[in-house]
């Protein structure tokens, strides 16, 4: 019996290719491969990876490394297993002569004799038909797109992968190296709590492809059944993400278009970590939904990473009205501008109070703008905000379980609604080249209603507000040289500026908890 290679059936038969690569483990079928040649399976070997379990229906009677992945992928009991590795395994063809892939295999009933390719009665349809679907579309600058899409039913596996031209090498390579981000993607969102990992995505080289478009939903194991759903999207402009599942819905735009106002990467890190610091705290404050946080600080972490990479930094970002100067930046939060938000699914837990909703929504933003007729007599203005909305029941002895029914001695309890804003705005303003303003407005408000229900009957309305304000002039922390330090050398004064600088990037971060 004539052995199976790995030879792509979008080719002619003697076409070779690399094996796929993945960040996972090879399945055992293909770990003996010849790591630079052709993949050698054996009908044999494939039927015994197939033992214990139904024969295989297969679209195609293709004898390639990605129908024999799916060979062995096809047994495993969730989604997790039956993409593992598929999504680079795709990518990685481009690395060699691979182009368009369309397969389906299917587990027969367990009365067909096992056969891994093409000798069933009818071949299976199963793309589009996926409980768990995942697509991801790329266009290249001149203009060719490539698809590819992923479907898992509850007992097959369908890939395909189409591109509209042919490519040039430049291109080819740089859909092989969106492999492992790829397939990362993928891992996070089949995992059990799915996970948003989108940094490999976001790191194509904007040179040759001009967006890139991934698309999934992942049927959860939830009682009631539910469904977790992503949609991304990256070009030369902007970043952005949405979620949506059970537990709520969740959003993050960057704006990559304009990175005038970017920091260094020490800079941009700092102000991450504030922001998702405020999350944290935010989430605490208002009880919100952990897995839904988690999502939501993953999408924002994986969209705020290694934005303005691919450019070249002369020490200022670049792509505004005018450069800035180190002045400015420090003066400015060192991301780019972003709007980002956060909804949980509103639940009626007290059904003697249905207006009683337990919620929590959470959004906040970033703008920047540079301006002036010239460099000389340019302005700058970033706006930073947050609001926070929630509410939600806690039992009125700390320590209590909360059942609230329909009797009245279940109706002891605390109800909490939670309004919290925050802002923090920069102005500058130059006048022939010299800084003639600099200030620094930042405001913090907090506000705790909590309506507490002895029997079912209103005993206490309390209201706990709280505010904060600041207001700085910064021309002092932005002046050139130091006042009464005429000891100090060039290099002492130029260190001391320095440290001044980056104290006051963080000083200028959001801060809705002071």
């Amino acid at each position: 019996m004539n052995p199976i290679s790995a030879t792509p059936s979008w080719n002619a038969a003697t076409a070779r290719s690399s094996p796929p690569t993945s960040s996972r483990s090879e399945p055992p079928a293909l770990r003996a491969a010849a790591p630079s040649t052709i993949v050698k399976l054996s009908p044999q070997s494939l039927s015994a990876s197939a033992s214990g379990r139904p024969g295989l229906s297969w679209e195609s009677t293709a004898q390639d490394g990605v129908s024999a992945l799916m060979a062995a992928n096809v047994g495993a009991r969730s989604a997790a297993g039956r993409f593992s590795g598929l999504g680079a395994a795709l990518l990685s063809q481009f690395r060699g002569e691979g182009g368009n892939v369309s397969q389906s295999v299917q587990m027969a009933p367990a009365a067909m004799p096992a056969s891994p390719y093409g000798v069933a009665a009818a071949a299976p349809a199963l793309h589009g038909l996926g409980n768990d679907k995942i697509s991801l579309s790329i266009s290249t600058k001149s203009g060719v797109e490539v698809t590819l899409s992923l479907d898992n039913t509850d007992d097959g596996l369908a890939v395909r992968m189409s591109s509209s031209a042919d490519l040039s090498d430049a291109e080819r390579s740089a859909l092989a190296g969106l492999a492992d981000g790829f397939q990362e993607a993928i891992d996070g969102m089949t995992q059990d709590p799915p996970s948003v990992r989108l940094q490999g995505l976001t790191q194509f080289d904007p040179a040759v492809l001009a967006s890139v478009d991934l698309r999934a939903t992942i049927k959860l194991a939830s009682d009631p059944e539910a469904t977790q759903s992503l949609a991304f999207h990256a070009d030369g402009a902007q970043r952005k993400v949405s979620l949506s599942g059970p537990s709520g819905t969740a959003s993050v735009s960057v704006d990559t278009g304009n990175l005038s106002g970017l920091g260094s990467p020490e800079q941009q890190a700092r102000a991450l970590a504030s922001h998702l610091k405020q999350f944290d705290q935010a989430a605490s404050r208002g009880r919100a939904d952990a897995g839904l946080m988690t999502m939501f600080k993953e999408a924002f972490t994986g969209l705020n990473t290694n934005v303005g990479a691919a450019q070249t930094r002369g020490g200022v970002a670049t792509g505004g009205k005018w450069e800035l100067a180190a002045a400015d930046h420090a003066a400015l939060s060192g991301l780019a501008d972003f709007s980002a938000s956060v909804s949980q699914a509103s639940t009626a837990i007290n059904p003697m109070r249905p207006s009683e909703q337990d919620s929590f929504a959470y959004e906040l933003s970033q703008s920047t703008s540079v301006g002036g007729p010239s460099r000389g007599e340019r302005t700058v203005s970033q706006q930073q905000k947050s609001e926070l909305n929630a509410s939600f029941h806690t039992p009125s002895t700390p320590g209590a379980v909360l059942r609230l029914d329909h009797t009245e001695a279940s109706q002891n309890y605390d109800y909490h609604q939670i309004k919290d804003a925050a802002s923090s705005d920069v102005d500058l303003a130059y006048s022939d080249g010299h800084l003639v303003k600099a200030t620094l407005n930042q405001s913090a408000s907090q506000s705790a209603r909590v309506l507490s229900y002895v029997m079912g009957k209103l005993v206490s309305d309390m209201v706990t507000p709280g505010q904060q304000s600041l207001q700085r002039d910064l021309l002092a922390a932005l002046s050139p040289y130091l006042t009464g330090q005429t000891r100090l050398s060039d290099d002492q004064k130029d260190e001391q500026r320095q440290q001044s600088l980056s104290s006051l990037s963080e000083q200028v971060l959001l801060k809705s908890y002071p």
